[in-house]
């Protein structure tokens, strides 16, 4: 079975010649690799890794990917950006990156939903974790076209999260985003002002936005998809809980591959079993919690845990909190406070 690369559109090599030809960077034979790839409707995303990772040894500057893309208009993602500048609203917008985000990469799967105050924009870590750098890229880029086209210029998020260690200086991040900045979180996620992102667009363009809406599902159909092992895979870990903990070899045999070649379908897309399995069990933990009919020793036994003290630990892991206090909060009730002496 032949399955898709992991991809991002040859247009994102325009943002970095553009970034070099405003930080006045020369660098002749990396800027000629960079016309050859911008020529290309899409590239592996281990080409995009290793060019960031080449301007970054070039040029070693704090924080990188956010100064790449401050420089970010719609232009440099292709079609995804047009669809997010006619939009009427920047929720619409948002929306529409969401749903069309594979124009642009299909590394990570996005969602866009509202929680309380916040609206959030979150990608799926089960595809793998990519390199600070691209994350820095992706996330200011998509502030950078808040800013540029929506009503305030100065917007802000609540909160930027990210998966990767936290570097030595975060300065760079916080002068950016102009909010707290974590990381080392479960995904990457922009908390943004729900009420703010109601506001229009100010290039907005109905007639236009329908017509490029068009012209964007159509191209969405000639995508290949990418996840579609991806998500055999998680549907048979899900399937082989119920008997305790999956292994590899014998989720392997449930989807009829040899180990070898699941391993190296993994192994080429920077994924890890145990990530994926984790993940999954996180994912299902948040969705059963939500049922008030459940107890947690059944939620355990259902996640494949033979005794809820080994779900307990894992969930706080992933989570920072327990089981208990996850579904206390989340339920309207703050946690029971206890007094010191």
């Amino acid at each position: 079975m032949t399955h898709a690369s992991i991809y991002v559109a040859g247009t994102a090599v325009s943002l970095l010649l553009d970034y070099m030809d405003q930080a006045g960077l020369s660098l002749p034979a990396f800027r000629s690799r960079l016309e050859g790839l911008k020529a290309t409707p899409r590239m592996p995303i281990a080409t995009w890794w290793d060019i960031l990772a080449e301007l970054e040894r070039a040029h070693p500057v704090p924080a990188l990917g956010i100064r790449i893309g401050a420089v970010t208009h719609a232009h440099h993602i292709g079609m995804l950006g047009y669809l997010g500048i006619y939009s009427e609203t920047q929720v619409q917008a948002l929306m529409r990156f969401s749903r069309f985000q594979r124009l642009l990469h299909n590394m990570a799967p996005s969602k866009v939903y509202v929680e309380g105050d916040d609206l959030f924009v979150w990608w799926d870590p089960a595809a793998g974790i990519s390199p600070l750098s691209s994350d820095e890229v992706l996330v200011s880029g998509l502030i950078t076209l808040i800013r540029r086209h929506g009503v305030d210029p100065d917007a802000a998020p609540h909160l930027v999260e990210f998966p990767q260690p936290q570097p030595a200086d975060t300065s760079a991040y916080e002068a950016f985003f102009k909010c707290p900045v974590v990381f080392g979180r479960e995904a990457l996620a922009v908390r943004l002002p729900a009420r703010n992102m109601n506001q229009p667009v100010r290039t907005s363009d109905p007639h236009l936005m329908s017509l490029l809406e068009q012209q964007a599902e159509a191209m969405l159909q000639e995508l290949p998809d990418r996840d579609a092992l991806l998500k055999r895979l998680r549907h048979h870990i899900s399937m082989s809980l119920q008997d305790g903990t999956p292994e590899f070899g014998e989720v392997a045999a449930r989807m009829g591959m040899a180990e070898r070649t699941l391993y190296r379908y993994l192994q080429e897309r920077g994924l890890r079993y145990k990530v994926i399995l984790n993940e999954l069990r996180f994912q299902l933990a948040r969705d059963y919690m939500q049922d008030p009919k459940l107890s947690l020793p059944e939620i355990a036994l259902l996640l494949g845990y033979a005794e809820q003290s080994a779900f307990s630990r894992a969930f706080k892991e992933w989570s920072g909190e327990t089981p208990a206090s996850y579904r206390r909060v989340r339920a309207g009730n703050p946690p029971v406070s206890t007094s010191r002496a």
